[in-house]
C-alpha cells in the first residue's frame, strides 16, 4: 500500500468542498474529484473506501473543526452566560471565516448519509448539552428540551450568515454582538 500524501489529501478535501458547493452531492463522482484535484482516482482510494466514505469523513472533519473553533478559549471557570456567549460568538466567527464548511454541512445534513452520524460524537454538541443541562439545573436557562434550546440559540447563526453572504445584512461587529445577546435572551431564565 502506498503511503498517504498530505498535499494530495488536502487537494481531495478542498476539491470536494468546492464541488459540493457548486454541484451538490448527486453530480459528483470519484473521477470528477480526481480530475479537478489533478490526481489519480487511485489516490483517493488510498484515503477513502468510496464516495460515501469520503463525504462522511469530510463531514466529520468539518464538524470537528467547527467544534474546535467554537470551543476556543472556553474554560470551566466561566459561568453559564459567559460560556454560552463565547461559544455563540466563536461559532459565528468560525463559520464566517469558513463559508465552504457551512455550505457543506448544510448540504450533507439533507442527505441519507446523515443517518450514519451521531451528534454526540462531536465535542461541541456534548459541551452545549452539558452547559444547557447545568443552566436548567441552576435556573439560569429556561427549562425546555435541549433540542429546542439549541434550535433557538444556535440555528439563527446559519440564517444570519446566509443573509450576510447574500448581502441581505452586513453582520458587522455590532450586529454580531446584538444577535448573540438576542440568542442569550431567548434561552435565559426569566429574572422574576
Amino acid at each position: 500500500m502506498r503511503p498517504k500524501d498530505q498535499t494530495k489529501y488536502n487537494a481531495i478535501i478542498n476539491t470536494s468542498l468546492k464541488l459540493v458547493k457548486e454541484l451538490g452531492f448527486t453530480d459528483i463522482s470519484i473521477s470528477k474529484i480526481a480530475k479537478q484535484a489533478n490526481i489519480s482516482p487511485a489516490t483517493i482510494y488510498i484515503h477513502f473506501k468510496n464516495r460515501e466514505d469520503l463525504f462522511t469523513k469530510l463531514y466529520t472533519k468539518v464538524r470537528t473543526d467547527m467544534s474546535n473553533g467554537a470551543l476556543q478559549g472556553i474554560h470551566e471557570r466561566m459561568d453559564i452566560e459567559q460560556a454560552f456567549k463565547a461559544i455563540w460568538l466563536n461559532s459565528f466567527s468560525y463559520n464566517l471565516d469558513h463559508p465552504d464548511y457551512l455550505i457543506y454541512r448544510e448540504k450533507f445534513e439533507q442527505t441519507p448519509m446523515m443517518e450514519n452520524i451521531k451528534h454526540n460524537d462531536f465535542e461541541l454538541y456534548n459541551y452545549v448539552t452539558n452547559l444547557f443541562q447545568r443552566g436548567i439545573k441552576e435556573h439560569s436557562i429556561k427549562d425546555h428540551s435541549i433540542s429546542l434550546l439549541t434550535a433557538f440559540a444556535f440555528f439563527p447563526i446559519i440564517t444570519l450568515l446566509n443573509f450576510h453572504f447574500e448581502g441581505v445584512i452586513n453582520m458587522d461587529e455590532n450586529h454580531i454582538t446584538e444577535a448573540c445577546e438576542i440568542a442569550w435572551n431567548t434561552i435565559k431564565a426569566n429574572d422574576d
